[in-house]
């Protein structure tokens, strides 16, 4: 679609300008987005090693789970709102905003006296955290072109996985040394250093040039389904899909939904809009993200339980057998980063990505059971190479697809798939895996042993303390039962291949910063003129602030 700014001719596409030059110390910029990455990344990790020391303290054992459940659900719930936000008003105010109300959230947090406050001061702190990692690619896509962005985009996973390996470490080495509430207040030296960062580096971005029109039921209602789906699925989790709060929160969503889409289609700024879902590729990116994230991190979140139970790995041993996919994840996103800045080229990435882990999923259900630890962690380290090929490459494709006044809510939109696809690829597999670990437990074992086997607060890896031939049959059941979880994820990556196999084998633009609707772009989905054309707020028309 021809975007039709002031004084040029309808039909024609304006040629791309020249890149814009880099806000001055980008390095420095940089780095306050990713430490503000690394924040988010770390809290979802970091919390855990601190539980024993943390409930003895503050004590209410049956609501620790909810401080978890608490930062996810506000996490999720905040990460389109801050991105239709940031486009709206400006990233840098809607930025700063986000960071201040993580690290007020934190300090709430280590100031708890109660569980109960606890939660409350988590969910407080998801509603900044929500907005950092979205932020950040926003940032990045604001700044540069989509094949420029695509080499500093492999940064991000390079945090994510420090992130992931660090939290429990720096949990467990902060609450020996600190006490359990440094967990918490270690965020505030380290977010005030982001936050000063952002302020005086960040530019300003453009002013809008009509008072902008915040969708409030559109919100109010993608609140509530956000919600609807994320507590369904924690407690689905927890007390099986056909409990009637589960089914009762299952109703509730789809009724939001279609309240959801109804308004979107007649708001006048809604909050996701609804046109960028008329792009195939933005449409595909989306389902590739919610797909790589439900096969890989549903898998994922039971590999302790297959290590520990089937081959007698222990903890540290658990820990060092993931480093091979950690470490194959962010090579590869850094790989695919760098080829397609070089060439533009991007759908082959997606492709490989579910291809790859297909078949380490498959492989890893052959006869679980008999499958060594170091054969796990190299099917692991093929999984977490596939799921790296795609990790960010969605999110750079979907924002190149936007115009550039929705570069905010392409990429909160991708970011929201893969957060719902981790809570629901955990709740379906861990289904999965408790209805067939009770079958092939009651054929394999005796019936107390069985009963004890599937009991939901029996340790794992005691499975060696059973004599050796009924130790040998609890292994069987669990890798059985395993087994079954991993091959259930091959069809979810099925899909997503032959999703990725529709997807245009375009370039990438090398020229011109922000998606298709920014300055030297051809418009967007929803309006050829409106924001993100040339001619609307966020085009080259648009007044800055700061020279942005």
């Amino acid at each position: 679609m021809t975007g039709t700014g002031p004084g040029r001719p309808q039909g024609r596409a304006p040629a791309d300008p020249p890149d814009r030059p880099l806000p001055p110390r980008f390095p420095l910029l940089l780095a306050a987005l990713l430490l503000t990455s690394a924040m988010s990344m770390l809290d979802q990790s970091i919390v855990a090693t601190a539980g024993p020391r943390l409930t003895a303290e503050l004590g209410a054992l049956d609501l620790y789970g909810w401080t978890f459940t608490a930062y996810m659900l506000t996490f999720s719930v905040a990460m389109p709102i801050y991105g239709k936000l940031g486009d709206l008003f400006g990233r840098r105010t809607v930025y700063l905003s986000a960071v201040a109300l993580f690290l007020l959230g934190s300090a709430a947090c280590g100031a708890a006296d109660s569980m109960g406050e606890l939660v409350a001061f988590r969910a407080l702190q998801g509603l900044g955290g929500g907005g950092l990692q979205v932020s950040a690619f926003a940032v990045l896509g604001d700044l540069m072109p989509p094949r420029r962005r695509a080499k500093y985009q492999g940064f991000f996973a390079g945090v994510m996985v420090l992130a992931n390996l660090a939290g429990p470490l720096a949990g467990g080495v902060l609450t020996d040394q600190l006490g359990w509430r440094w967990i918490f207040y270690v965020n505030l030296p380290l977010g005030l250093l982001a936050l000063v960062g952002i302020r005086l580096l960040l530019p300003a971005g453009p002013r809008p040039a009509a008072r902008p029109r915040l969708d409030l039921a559109g919100t109010a209602l993608l609140t509530l389904l956000i919600a609807a789906l994320v507590l369904g699925a924690d407690l689905a989790g927890r007390e099986g899909w056909s409990e009637p709060a589960v089914l009762g929160l299952g109703a509730a969503a789809v009724l939001l939904a279609v309240l959801w889409v109804r308004r979107e289609r007649t708001a006048a700024e809604p909050v996701v809009p609804l046109g960028l879902f008329g792009d195939r590729t933005f449409t595909v990116c989306v389902t590739v993200a919610f797909a790589v994230s439900f096969a890989f991190f549903g898998c994922v979140n039971f590999v302790p339980l297959f290590l520990q139970t089937v081959t007698g790995a222990s903890a540290s041993q658990t820990g060092l057998l993931f480093l091979p996919a950690m470490i194959g994840m962010a090579l590869a996103t850094v790989v695919a980063g760098q080829v397609i800045a070089k060439t533009g080229r991007y759908k082959w990435f997606p492709v490989a990505s579910t291809a790859l882990a297909a078949a380490a999923a498959a492989l890893l259900a052959r006869d679980p059971a008999h499958t060594g630890p170091v054969t796990v962690a190299l099917l692991l380290a093929v999984m977490g190479v596939g799921v790296g090929l795609s990790s960010q490459v969605t999110t750079l494709v979907a924002q190149s697809t936007a115009p550039r006044a929705h570069m905010g809510v392409s990429t909160s939109t991708v970011g929201l798939a893969r957060n719902l696809g981790t809570a629901f690829g955990a709740t379906v597999f861990g289904s999965i895996l408790n209805a067939r670990l009770a079958t092939e437990a009651a054929r394999l074992l005796p019936a107390d042993t069985a009963r004890t086997v599937v009991a939901g607060d029996w340790d794992p890896s005691k499975a060696g303390s059973f004599p050796a031939g009924t130790a040998d049959r609890v292994a069987q059941a669990y890798g059985d039962a395993l087994g079954t979880v991993f091959l259930s994820a091959v069809p979810v990556l099925a899909v997503g291949l032959i999703l990725a196999l529709t997807m245009k084998d375009a370039r990438l633009e090398a020229r011109g910063p922000g998606g298709p609707g920014g300055p030297g772009g051809r418009g967007g989905p929803d309006r050829p003129d409106g924001p993100g054309g040339p001619g609307g707020p966020g085009g080259a028309d648009a007044k800055s602030e700061a020279g942005a």
